[in-house]
Order: structure tokens, then C-alpha cells, then sequence
């Protein structure tokens, strides 16, 4: 395992941070470093904008950001409250990273509740049809590639994950029917990417952004059980979204399918993080025992 491995990474990062804005037009200077772990994240101060930087090794992830970029686009067009991204061509290919622009938006006052993710989403699935194609939801690609690829894993654990991604596939996903309509789907909806303005509150991160079952922008709140949240801010988000997907029968196959997904950063990162690899272990030891312990977001 290597640990320290995360400084050589921060160093591409940087480097292709300088590049990319060179591509785009962009002033670098004075840049700040925002966040490291699913995305390397720079806040351009000279632009009044943030860099999201991603490993460009993802398999489709470029079509992904290409398809990020213009929902978001279209989202402003239709008045729906959404991060945007910056009048440039994007993504930018940048010394093995991918770099997309976006206007920064400053957080303002206490973290949002669940409650108020409820509206936003009842919104945006409101919304007309999107007028062009999006990537159809896939709701085990990216936890298998990324079991598949972590360095942290034993093989045990590794063969007992895709077992589990196997099995609730295959036995029950696969089988589900669905109450909602299906449509366009964040698919990574959760009060961490909301931020709030003083004109409201914006939805941000729609890397995952597809057409799917319109539950899963729902189930992240709901298993938020696991990182703390309280019954009565499940119940207030179901209230405030119109429907508690909690009473539905497919409820624990999609909360059991999340657990697994949340997994997905800690593997990439847990070779060189140290939070992240004890992270790892204590979720897949919760895992693997069949308990409800708490786990700790990053």
C-alpha cells in the first residue's frame, strides 16, 4: 500500500491544472486547492471559478463530463437552480486528467437539510423531457470498476464485493418494478452537493447524471441512516419530495445497491489516503457482519 502516493498525484493535478486553463483561456493564478478525493477540486480566484479535475483513465468518463456539462446548460435554459459551468469549450484533456469549468459559488450558512433536497428533486423530475440523449443509468459499472481496480483490496473482499454486486443484480434488481416514472435522474443526489446562495439553494455534481428510475435520486438520503441522519429527516425529505420510497418493496434491494456504491471513492483513493483506507476496512468489516454501524463521509 502506498500512502504518500497522494502527494504525487496533487502534483499532476496542479500541473494539469496550468495546462488546462491555458487551453480554456483561463487565469490560473493564485489558485487554491478545494477538495482531493472523488475529483481534485481548484478554486480560480483571477475567474471567479472552480476546476474539477478527474482521472482521465475512467472508462467513459469523458462522454460523462460532455454529457454533465450540457444538462447543466440546459438546466439554466429551463430556470432550474443548478451549479454552471463556465462559456468555454469543455472538458479539457490535460496531462491525464480531465478538467471541466464551472462559475464558483460560495456556501453560505449551516450544511442543507435533507428536507430541503426534497423540492429540488420533485422539480427537477418535473421537468420536460431532456431534448437529447442521455447515458442510461448503470448502477453496478462503476463500484465494479472500482473493486476491480482497488489497491487496497485483499482478494477475499475483492471476490466477496463482486459477489454481492452479482448477486443483487442478478436476484434482485433485475427484477424490480419501479412506482416512479422513469426519466432524467441526477444520480448522485444528496444534501452534500447542494450549496446554499443567497438566492437559494443550487444543485451541483451531476457527473452521474443519466435516465433511470427516478428512486434513485431518492435512495442516498434515505440510506444517509448509515452516515446519521435522523428518522425524522428521512420522513421530512419523503414529505417534502411527495413520495416515501421507503414503503415501496424495492426500497432495500436500491439501499443495499447504495451501501456498495458509496464504497466506490474510499477504493480509489485508499491506497493513498490513510482516512479513506481505515474507512474502507471499517465499512466492509460493517458489511460483511450484517450490522448498521455508523460510517464517516468525507
Amino acid at each position: 500500500m502506498t500512502i504518500a502516493a497522494g502527494s504525487s498525484l496533487l502534483t499532476r493535478a496542479a500541473e494539469a491544472l496550468g495546462h488546462a486553463c491555458r487551453e480554456a483561456g483561463l487565469d490560473s493564478a493564485g489558485f487554491t486547492l478545494l477538495r482531493d478525493f472523488a475529483n481534485t477540486v481548484y478554486h480560480l480566484p483571477a475567474e471567479q471559478a472552480v476546476v474539477r479535475l478527474a482521472q482521465a483513465t475512467t472508462p467513459g468518463k469523458f462522454d460523462r463530463l460532455v454529457t454533465s456539462v450540457r444538462v447543466t446548460r440546459w438546466l439554466a435554459e429551463q430556470g432550474f437552480p443548478t451549479i454552471r459551468p463556465l462559456n468555454v469549450r469543455q472538458p479539457v484533456v490535460a496531462e491525464g486528467f480531465l478538467a471541466t469549468f464551472w462559475h464558483h459559488e460560495e456556501h453560505i450558512g449551516p450544511p442543507p437539510d435533507p428536507a430541503q433536497l426534497g423540492p429540488l428533486l420533485r422539480r427537477l423530475h418535473d421537468l420536460p423531457s431532456v431534448p437529447f440523449e442521455l447515458p442510461t443509468h448503470d448502477p453496478f459499472g462503476a463500484v465494479r470498476r472500482a473493486i476491480l481496480a482497488g489497491r487496497a483490496l485483499g482478494e477475499d473482499d475483492r471476490g466477496w464485493l463482486l459477489e454481492r454486486c452479482d448477486t443483487l443484480a442478478e436476484t434482485y434488481y433485475e427484477r424490480l418494478e419501479f412506482a416512479l416514472p422513469y426519466g432524467l435522474t441526477h444520480g448522485d443526489a444528496h444534501r452534500g452537493n447542494m450549496i446554499r446562495t443567497r438566492d437559494g439553494f443550487l444543485l451541483c455534481d451531476w457527473d452521474g447524471v443519466c435516465a433511470g428510475p427516478r428512486e434513485i435520486d431518492l435512495i442516498p438520503t434515505l440510506q444517509g441512516i448509515r452516515f446519521g441522519l435522523t428518522e425524522r429527516q428521512r420522513s421530512n425529505f419523503s414529505e417534502a419530495y411527495g413520495y416515501d420510497a421507503t414503503r415501496w418493496e424495492g426500497y432495500p434491494v436500491l439501499r443495499d445497491m447504495r451501501e456498495l456504491q458509496t464504497l466506490t471513492a474510499v477504493l480509489r483513493n485508499a491506497h493513498r489516503d490513510r482516512r479513506a483506507h481505515d474507512e474502507l476496512r471499517h465499512r466492509l468489516d460493517s458489511l460483511r457482519g450484517g450490522d448498521d454501524r455508523l460510517w464517516h463521509p468525507f
